[in-house]
Formats: structure tokens, C-alpha cells, sequence
């Protein structure tokens, strides 16, 4: 991937921004280690309403609430066939992996689950309330 700039770095100076206009904040952190999506969170405890990692689509179960007020899930997940491998029919990619030759990866179909996280949010401190991990199955 191409160098980016730090989010740690510049982080601060958004949430300041964006606290002129509200106290309620929702970060969607998309990184892949599970050390910076902690890390990121707890940096901005107390600064916003909460911190929800997404990228892995595996859903993590450490939703909490940390000391300062902010809700915090390392991996919200993905919305998607679970009955795959992150959402793509299982033998293709098993095939890649063993052979290194380029497959299609169809999309699955099977035990399609809706996830993600509830949070509730005091409107007047912009603090969490609650967070809630949701996982569910989704029908048509």
C-alpha cells in the first residue's frame, strides 16, 4: 500500500474540529492489526462517542466501554454469507491458495448475516451509553 499519512498524528486536530459542531463522534477505524485499533481507541477516550474497527470482517467480542466514555469494538465484521471465506465461495479461494493459480471468486451464498454494533450515545455529553454487538441472521 502506499504511505499515508498517521491517523495517530492527525486525528486530534479533526475530533477538534468536528467538536464545534457536536459531541457525538463515531469513528469507523479501518486497520488490520487489532494493537492499533485498540490503541487508537484508547488514545481517544473521553474524546469521542466511540471507536468501531472494521477490515478484518471477522467480528471481534470485546465491545466495551472504556473509563472516559468511549464505546469500543475491535471488528464490527461484515455483513455478507458467512457460510465462505469473507464472503466468497470456499473451494476457489482453498484452490488459489494451494495452487497460486488465479481463481474466481464467486460470491457465496449461504447463511447470510447482518453485522455490526449498537451504540447508544447521551446527546447531551456525547458519551456512550452502551455498546452492543449485533449479529443476526438476514432473510429477504
Amino acid at each position: 500500500m502506499p504511505v499515508l499519512e498517521n491517523p495517530f498524528l492527525l486525528v486530534a486536530a479533526e475530533v477538534k474540529r468536528l467538536r464545534e459542531r457536536t459531541k457525538i463522534i463515531f469513528v469507523d477505524f479501518h486497520a488490520e492489526a487489532t494493537s492499533e485499533k485498540i490503541a487508537f481507541a484508547r488514545m481517544l477516550d473521553g474524546l469521542v462517542s466511540a471507536v468501531i474497527g472494521t477490515h478484518t470482517h471477522v467480528q471481534t467480542a470485546d465491545e466495551q466501554i472504556f473509563p472516559g466514555g468511549t464505546a469500543f469494538l475491535c471488528d464490527a465484521g461484515f455483513t455478507g454469507p458467512h457460510e465462505s471465506i469473507l464472503g466468497r465461495e470456499i473451494e476457489p479461494v482453498i484452490r488459489r491458495f494451494l495452487t497460486h493459480q488465479p481463481q474466481r471468486f464467486e460470491v457465496a451464498k449461504e447463511r447470510v448475516l447482518l453485522q455490526g454494533a449498537l451504540v447508544e450515545v447521551d446527546a447531551v455529553t456525547g458519551g456512550a451509553i452502551s455498546v452492543q454487538r449485533i449479529s443476526e441472521p438476514f432473510s429477504t
